[in-house]
């Protein structure tokens, strides 16, 4: 007898954001809070990227597909002030270990920057702070992003009326935020982004009878983006969202295309987070629209991340550098690496103007 589940294909509603092209990288966010008795919330955050191909010379070594960035932030938070009362940070994996090529420093070396923040609240000022004490140069960009997203993840959580109001056990999971960018190239040279956001709330252990009565809420975006590899233009945004609870499974994806489609057209890195917040301020504040917001957010950085695992592309730019050395008078020392890849200048504490590894970028 022919089982009718999985179902045969998937809803059309899906189609506009499959994706096409070979696997690049896929960076995932994950964000969750835990109750910690009546006056205090731990809040877990973790970021990692998987290179899916390729690979790239940066600070005096081969990059190779893997994974190459894991890491967390723990902070125990007082509710519901949202006061960092304790934090911690762990980098397992990082993009530079100590080396010689690297001068002795390595990605983790700023971390200890960020307990500057022990003391301070989640709150409108967060952001700013976080900036302040880890921004550019002074910092990682990936524990900055994870920083970012937990400034807007805990005031909702804390702010969320129905978690006051209900009893829960310690180390309860209340509420739970994942963000998953995937990036594809074509053949055409056009590069496809597909984001998924999902942020959910959960209901107390206590109350639960069947196993999706856990499930309060689930509000979900999805975008799909084509970007041209030759220059990072944005060719084409699409997105569209949906809530759901235990009870409405089935709810349909809604069209958000109207509100992202005039992004369309400028760079997807350079000044796009500033196009995001002014084309998101001219929509309602609703909590829709503030999700959909946070996912264009990731959408530069998330690309930033596929950028190396091009690296098939860039076999005649350094064909093109080795034979300018080699041409020069005197001859450069042929030990020097070509070229090497990595974040923007002053982009975090390892690829800062004057450090190691912005030396090696020579050539």
């Amino acid at each position: 007898m022919p089982s009718s589940f999985p179902p045969a294909s998937l809803p059309a509603a899906l189609d506009p954001f499959l994706p096409s092209g070979h696997p690049l990288h896929t960076r995932t966010l994950s964000l969750e809070a835990f109750q910690e008795g009546a006056d205090a919330v731990r809040v877990d955050g973790t970021i990692l990227d998987l290179r899916k191909c390729g690979f790239v010379p940066t600070g005096g070594e081969i990059q190779t597909a893997g994974v190459i960035h894991h890491m967390h932030w723990r902070a125990w938070v007082e509710d519901p002030s949202g006061r960092i009362a304790k934090l911690e940070i762990a980098q397992p994996v990082v993009a530079m270990e100590r080396g010689a090529a690297t001068g002795g420093e390595c990605c983790r070396d700023p971390a200890p920057r960020l307990q500057a923040l022990v003391g301070t609240a989640f709150d409108p000022g967060f952001a700013k702070r976080l900036a302040g004490v880890f921004g550019g140069p002074l910092g990682c960009s990936h524990l900055l992003t994870l920083g970012q997203a937990l400034g807007a993840f805990v005031p909702r959580v804390l702010a969320d009326p129905r978690r006051a109001a209900e009893q829960r056990a310690r180390a309860e999971r209340v509420a739970k935020r994942v963000l998953v960018l995937d990036g594809f190239e074509r053949a055409d040279g056009v590069l496809e982004i597909a984001l998924q956001l999902a942020d959910y709330r959960l209901a107390p252990h206590a109350n639960v009878v069947e196993f999706l009565d856990r499930l309060t809420l689930a509000r979900e975006v999805r975008l799909l983006g084509e970007v041209a590899a030759r220059d990072m233009q944005l060719l084409a945004l699409r997105a569209a969202a949906r809530e759901r609870d235990a009870g409405n499974l089935g709810a349909p994806w809604r069209d958000l295309d109207a509100a992202v489609t005039p992004l369309a057209g400028d760079s997807a890195l350079r000044g796009m987070a500033g196009r995001i917040r002014a084309r998101l301020n001219e929509l309602p504040p609703t909590e829709e629209n503030g999700l959909l917001a946070e996912a264009l957010l990731h959408f530069a950085p998330g690309l930033i991340q596929c950028m190396p695992a091009l690296s098939h592309r860039l076999g005649s730019f350094y064909a093109r550098a080795a034979a300018s050395r080699a041409a020069a008078s005197p001859p450069q020392d042929a030990s020097n690496p070509l070229l090497t890849s990595g974040g923007f200048p002053d982009s975090c504490f390892m690829w800062r103007s004057g450090g190691a590894t912005a030396a090696t970028r020579r050539g």
